[in-house]
Parts: C-alpha cells; sequence; structure tokens
C-alpha cells in the first residue's frame, strides 16, 4: 500500500460520511470547530467536526510504517492529520528522514494527478495542489514535517465548492506539533 492509496482511502471513506452530514446539517452547524490532540499526542488541531481514526500499514520506500489518519468531514470536503512514528533506522539518519518526507510530499501531487514542484517546499510551509482526486477536479492544501521522531501531514481537501480556501488555511493554521514527545515503541 502507498500513501497514495491511503490518501484516496480517506476520499472514500468521506463518502461514506457525506451522507450523513448531510442528514445532520439541518440539525448542527456546517463547521463546529474542536480542538484535538491526535497523532498520540504529538499533534494538536482544530477539526470541523468530529474526528474519525483510521490506522493501517503503509509501504513507502523500502520501509512500512504505522500511519494513522485522524479524519473530519464537511460535506465533500476532507481534513486529515496522518502520521506515523519513524523507524530507528531513518530517525538516526537525516537523509533517510528527509527523503521520506519528500516522498510524502510527493504522494501529495500524485494524488491529485498533477506535475511535482521543481522547488520543493520547506518542511511546515503550505503547499496547494490543484488536480483531480477521485475522477472530480478538486484542491488541496497541506504541509509536511519530518521531526525526529515523527512523518506528519495535515490535509484540507476537496473542491472548489466543497472547500473554501479560508477554512483549508483556518485547519492548517491550526495544527500545532509538539515538541520533543516521546515516540510509544
Amino acid at each position: 500500500m502507498t500513501i497514495s492509496s491511503l490518501f484516496r482511502f480517506m476520499f472514500k471513506k468521506a463518502g461514506i460520511f457525506v451522507g450523513l452530514a448531510l442528514v445532520l446539517a439541518a440539525c448542527s452547524p456546517r463547521y463546529n470547530w474542536r480542538e484535538v490532540d491526535v497523532a498520540d499526542g504529538h499533534v494538536r488541531a482544530a477539526f470541523p467536526d468530529r474526528v474519525m481514526t483510521d490506522t493501517r500499514d503503509l509501504r513507502l520506500d523500502t520501509h512500512t510504517l504505522r500511519f494513522t489518519l485522524a479524519t473530519a468531514t464537511v460535506g465533500d470536503a476532507v481534513f486529515a492529520v496522518g502520521s506515523a512514528p519513524l523507524p530507528p533506522e531513518i530517525a538516526a539518519d537525516p537523509v533517510a528522514r528527509q527523503a521520506l518526507g519528500r516522498a510524502l510530499v510527493v504522494s501529495l501531487y500524485a494524488n491529485m494527478q498533477a506535475p511535482a514542484p521543481t522547488e520543493w517546499p520547506v518542511y511546515g510551509q503550505d503547499i496547494e495542489v490543484h488536480g483531480n482526486a477521485m475522477g472530480k477536479p478538486g484542491w488541496l492544501q497541506a504541509k509536511v514535517w519530518v521531526t525526529d521522531t515523527m512523518l506528519i501531514e495535515a490535509v484540507a481537501a476537496g473542491t472548489q465548492e466543497s472547500l473554501p480556501a479560508e477554512r483549508a488555511r483556518e485547519f492548517l493554521r491550526s495544527v500545532v506539533i509538539n515538541p520533543a514527545k516521546p515516540v510509544k515503541p
């Protein structure tokens, strides 16, 4: 399984909740922001609705990582924080950490069927990608971090209609990486 397939899973899973969200929309505000600790406490983020979590093994480069996605959906828009503890051999190698982080960034462009940039964004910097996802025109705004112990991404994805740019920015601004939290073995 690749990161791209995990990201597609995020969109498929969102479809399940879209019908329920439409039914509940009359009873609740469209965006009901709540701060949540995710990634085993390594990240704090404000999600626009109830958070669902899914964990899977992910093969990236030559390593298998335990990748967890915490997601919330509003209509067809998905807000997610994904994370994976780094294996000790990668955590100890700055070059390997950078390669793993770059592979995660590349997957964001691949998921949207968009060409990768000629200049790579700095980790923690906003990334905006326009393209197609699940057969529909869409866009995403994301950030990727590689710490000494974790690989982390925050993504807001949807269509121009389902994901207002301000809501994507609001979500990404809320994401805070908690420093120096030890990783559970």
